[in-house]
């Protein structure tokens, strides 16, 4: 099972949304954030996949507007950053590899 998460960064914190799911989450920083994302994951789909069910989360930065880093030029570098990342999670070590 794949599942597609858009990230982006404003007002001091990171959010993901999957783009297929109803799972939204945030954190203070990428790792704290990767972290969320995978605990909402499996969350979501507690009960209603089998535990031998792979599941892998493909997380990218969501390109900011423009009137965003008009509003905050203060972080506009953290607002711009580009993040890509592969995650499989396996759901009986409860571990991942990016």
């Amino acid at each position: 099972m794949l599942v597609k998460f858009k990230i982006f960064y404003y007002d001091g914190g990171w959010t993901a949304r999957a783009t297929d799911h109803g799972i939204i989450t945030q954190g203070e920083t990428i790792g704290e954030l990767i972290d969320n994302i995978i605990e909402a994951t499996e969350l979501y789909f507690e009960g209603e996949i089998g535990q031998k069910v792979q599941i892998t989360i493909t997380v990218t930065t969501e390109p900011v507007p423009d009137f965003i880093l008009e509003l905050d030029q203060a972080n506009a570098e953290l607002l711009t950053q580009q993040f890509e990342c592969q995650l499989t999670v396996d759901r009986n070590a409860r571990a991942t590899d990016c």
